[in-house]
């Protein structure tokens, strides 16, 4: 326990901050046993030293998809997480730590809301670990929190007779919210807590490096040190997060890589975690010993005060260590009047790679230990050190470990923090800043252009723009696949390959039924056109051939030649009662091409005819069209039909029906197959004419639509922390869950000059869905023709 007996007089391992105030020329701050009255108020929060990083703005492939699977434009998500960032950050909780605002902690309690939903609490399901004093559990600010409690050297429960530096750190990584308006939360206030304490000394604003015999004597005490919390971590616990708000006395580039391999190996390995499935992360306390005073002949001894050129001993062994970086990151402190690095911070010097700052000088901590003599005193004070820096980025990488749902390695993460920092302005000084401020807006917010990985490995994935992915289905189909699709997501990556899920349902689009011009047209069209093709095609009374384009006039959408709206027709008929169609849209629907045929027969005098047809349609299935990782969908489709009409009573009723095959084909997206596809359409009417009052018709109908059929989908849902895709297998029922039923009524009254038309339809379970209410149209127009 040679750990424990260099502790027990220990000058050299300390506790990194304190609660005591501070001046900006004092030094570092150091904890006290009485701690000065607080202000009557925490600091207002000043304006964070530099706007937070948005979404790049200009082309429509930066539009962000939310949680409610919406794409929105960069430019409105921008807005959007700006402005439900604002109710975060007027809680009063929030208000009372400027270090929140100053890392835009804010904007990350939005994106969570967007991205994750609105009931998700920043760092809910992750737990930060703490390596100091203890903690005192019963503090209000750690109400309702998980914690787990182990105690090292000897190390007893705090009872609040001295102040707990351990608290205080605890609760700006994850101190809960309180109905105190002057208690901050802090920045993960949904995160767990598991704490290890160990006896810490107080520093005494004299530079002492400590030695590298001392670093000798010490070395096998950090293994029994850490050897506890990675066991705890080994028997299945989650220990993603290790802060560690301690150290030595003196700086890094004091020291040479092959005396501290020598004298520190032990150490080294341990911290190292060679063997461990995923390393947990390391985050430092960059030192406080700016400033401290130091003799002459001392390395960076300036008129007898020391300038902390770089980071602590400790924290910067990641400089050299090739081994220790990826996990470890090195925090150096902010003070609140611009930003700029604290006057007792350690700059990042040569530890820059590894380095990040983060508020640290008069911020605002949970207090434990003794007010004017009387022990157990909780409440809340201002302080400074970057002993309270470091707890600020732990609380920042468990909200991005709970966003990016653990599948981020934690190098990943790391990495992640670094890139999105912000590295402007001052900023830009990386012997001093390393990699710039956190900023945890920037960290949670997608980065570049979403894509959705359609096949495996991340590096060699196809992939498709998740902007332009969509699926707009036909109205034959209703809400039946996004009604499949309901509680399935979709995961996207961004540039870094960090996943952001949305609703898989939200991407599939449906359509209303035919269009009111479609039923104008209807309306307003001659009524004297031949059924058998189509349901309402030219004309085929005599013999020869004719060309025309082709419209769909009836309510009920025309049933499959629908699908080819617009497309010129060459038609042909034959005395023997039979007539022919062929179609194509060409270049008049470049977007959507079909072709096709039909064939009718009117036998003799029989009052019923029928038909049968064929379209191909070369980019949509049934009118449906596929888009990014949907891929391209065709189909074609078989039909046949048939209509008939008889008088009775001066009434003439009619009826027609067509039923039909489609065939579809996808190819080169998520859509792995697609069945075939049962549809079916029909209309029955009547019609009577008055000879002084015009005619009267009725008629009930349905629209196209697909009566059974299934498509299978491979989905990617998660990534692995080895860069993999993982997809998950799904069915989808295209059937629609409603039938869209039309009942129409028209009276047409001849005029010297035209045609009078009044009319209405009314609509049970438009568009096949349940989610719009009966709809009622009504009519009326003037016929003309010339």
């Amino acid at each position: 326990m040679r750990f424990w007996l260099s502790l027990s007089c220990l000058a050299v391992l300390i506790a990194l901050a304190g609660c005591t105030a501070r001046s900006g020329a004092s030094g570092a701050a150091r904890p006290a046993a009485t701690p000065p009255a607080p202000p009557p108020e925490p600091p207002p929060p000043p304006e964070p030293p530099q706007a937070p990083q948005p979404l790049p703005e200009g082309p429509e492939d930066n539009c962000v998809t939310i949680h409610s699977g919406e794409c929105i434009p960069a430019p409105q998500f921008n807005g959007m997480a700006t402005e439900l960032s604002a109710d975060y950050a007027a809680d009063s909780n929030f208000e009372a730590q400027w270090g929140l605002h100053a890392i835009n902690a804010h904007l990350a309690y939005g994106h969570v809301n967007l991205l994750e939903g609105p009931d998700a609490a920043p760092g809910e399901g992750v737990t930060i670990g703490v390596i100091d004093t203890g903690i005192d559990d019963e503090h209000p600010i750690f109400e309702g929190k998980t914690i787990h409690k182990e105690f090292l050297f000897g190390v007893e429960q705090e009872t609040g007779e001295s102040f707990s530096h351990g608290t205080a750190v605890a609760s700006i990584a994850a101190g809960a919210q309180t109905d105190n308006p002057n208690a901050p939360h802090g920045v993960a206030w949904g995160a767990d807590l598991a704490v290890w304490a160990i006896p810490l000394g107080d520093p005494d604003n004299v530079y002492d490096p400590i030695t590298l015999e001392e670093l000798a004597e010490d070395d096998a005490g950090w293994v029994e040190l850490f050897q506890p919390v990675f066991d705890w971590r080994a028997a299945g616990n989650q220990l993603d997060i290790l802060n560690l708000s301690f150290g030595y006395e003196g700086l890094i580039n004091q020291y040479t890589e092959e005396d501290l391999r020598a004298n520190f190996s032990q150490a080294i390995d341990i911290l190292a975690q060679t063997d461990a499935r995923e390393k947990t992360i390391l985050v430092w306390a960059a030192g406080n010993q700016n400033g401290d005073l130091c003799g002459a002949g001392v390395p960076n001894c300036v008129d007898g005060r020391i300038e902390a050129v770089s980071v602590g001993i400790l924290p910067g062994l990641l400089a050299y260590m090739e081994e220790l970086q990826g996990h470890s990151i090195a925090v150096v402190a902010l003070q609140p009047d611009g930003g700029a690095i604290a006057d007792f911070s350690n700059r990042c010097g040569i530890a820059a790679d590894h380095c990040i700052a983060a508020p640290g000088d008069d911020v605002v901590v949970a207090f434990f230990g003794r007010e004017s003599g009387e022990p157990g005193i909780r409440r809340y004070l201002p302080g400074g050190g970057t002993s309270f820096a470091a707890p600020m980025v732990s609380g920042g990488l468990a909200i991005m470990k709970q966003l990016f749902r653990d599948q981020l390695l934690n190098e990943e993460l790391v990495s992640r923090l670094f890139l999105t920092a912000d590295s402007t302005g001052i900023y830009a000084d990386r012997d001093v800043y390393g990699n710039g401020r956190m900023d945890l807006g920037a960290a949670t917010s997608p980065v570049g252009v979403l894509d959705v990985p359609i096949t495996t490995g991340l590096a060699t994935a196809a992939h498709a723009s998740l902007a332009s992915t969509g699926l707009r289905m036909g109205a034959a189909f209703g809400d039946g696949l996004a009604a499949a699709f309901d509680g399935d997501e979709l995961m996207a990556l961004d540039d870094f390959g960090a996943p952001f899920w949305y609703e898989l349902d939200s991407f599939a689009a449906t359509t209303d039924g035919p269009a009111m011009s479609a039923r104008l047209r209807t309306f307003l069209g001659p009524g004297t056109g031949l059924a058998a093709v189509g349901g309402g095609g030219p004309g085929l009374t005599a013999l020869g051939v004719s060309g025309s384009v082709l419209r769909m006039p009836t309510a009920a959408g025309n049933g499959h030649l629908a699908l080819a709206e617009g497309a010129v027709a060459v038609n042909a008929a034959h005395g023997g009662g039979f007539s022919a169609m062929a179609f194509t849209t060409g270049p008049l629907r470049p977007a959507m091409p079909a072709a096709g045929a039909a064939l009718a027969w009117q036998p003799g005098d029989l009052p019923v005819g029928f038909r049968a047809g064929w379209i191909s349609e070369r980019e949509t299935m049934l009118g449906s069209l596929g888009q990014g990782a949907f891929g391209n969908l065709s189909a074609g489709t078989a039909f046949v039909g048939f209509d008939g009409s008889l008088g009775l009573g001066g009434w003439r009723f009619g009826a027609g029906g067509e039923f039909g095959m489609a065939n579809p084909v996808a190819h080169g997206g998520m859509i792995r197959e697609i069945s075939a596809l049962m549809t079916s359409t029909f209309a029955v009417h009547a019609t009577r004419g008055f000879e002084r009052a015009g005619s009267l018709s009725f008629s009930l109908s349905q629209p196209l639509r697909v009566e059974n059929g299934w498509a299978a989908l491979t989905v990617p849902s998660a990534r692995t922390k080895a860069r993999e895709v993982v997809h998950s297998a799904l069915r989808a029922d295209l059937a629609p869950g409603e039938r869209q039923l039309d009942l129409a009524a028209q009276w047409n009254r001849a005029l010297p000059f035209g045609e009078l038309r009044l009319g209405a339809i009314w609509s049970h379970w438009p568009g096949h869905r349940d989610v719009l209410g009966p709809q009622v149209a009504l009519l009326s127009g003037w016929r003309w023709t010339f």
